[in-house]
């Protein structure tokens, strides 16, 4: 992909961090969608008086005895103590997930388990 093509708005992927290293402030999911090289993530979560931090995460592991690798993404969201009662509906945050495979692609949430294949 050139990058004249990458979509400005589009944060990068988090790799080889782990999930517990981040906050996981409560969200909801909307609707997820991959586009080309993007990732378009629409959720719902509470607040309004303090802003709020998305970043993605990318879980890399091998599935045994196959040699395949599966990306199993998971949103951190930081809500910065955010005690407000407001329903916020983000629009779709966009993060650019050029360097994955596509074939083997998850999105996790405390809910659901999203294949994004």
């Amino acid at each position: 992909m050139n990058d004249e093509n990458i979509n400005p708005n589009c944060s990068n992927v988090i790799q080889s961090a782990s999930v517990v290293d981040f906050p996981m402030d409560l969200y909801g999911v909307n609707e997820l969608e991959v586009i080309g090289d993007e990732l378009h993530i629409n959720i719902t979560y509470g607040g309004g008086c303090e802003e709020h931090e998305f970043k993605l995460i990318n879980i890399n592991s091998e599935i045994p005895f196959s040699g395949q690798d599966i990306n199993t993404l998971y949103l951190s969201h930081n809500s910065n103590n955010d005690g407000c009662f407001g329903l916020i509906l983000e629009h779709p945050i966009c993060f650019d997930i050029s360097d994955l495979n596509h074939d083997w692609l998850y999105f996790s949430h405390p809910d659901s388990i999203y294949d994004l294949n």
